[in-house]
């Protein structure tokens, strides 16, 4: 039992760290959120959604700090409304902190 919790762990950990997202992944990441925050409930916007939206993103992504631990890696951005945000990224995923 004990050799199963080991290698499931270790599996775990080198999946975590194969994974670990990069600023390109999290650019990428900010770019499709603010793309579906400015569509709402509208899809009839996408062309004017997609050209408003990716230099918003680009912007915000200029103050982008990022620090990688290996296993995952935290990224804080000030927002459009000069507001700081801070993500967790792991396994290709992110989370918002604050």
């Amino acid at each position: 039992m004990k050799k199963i919790f080991w290698l499931i762990l270790i599996i775990g950990l080198i999946g975590s760290f194969m994974t670990n997202p990069n600023e390109k992944d999290f650019k990428e990441f900010i770019i499709d959120k603010y793309v579906q925050e400015m569509k709402g409930n509208n899809p009839n916007i996408a062309i004017i959604t997609e050209i408003l939206a990716k230099p918003a993103a680009l912007l915000t992504t200029l103050s982008l700090k990022s620090e990688d631990y290996k296993l995952c890696s935290t990224y804080t951005i000030t927002n459009i409304n000069g507001k700081q945000e801070q993500y967790l990224g792991f396994f290709k995923q992110f989370v918002k902190l604050k």
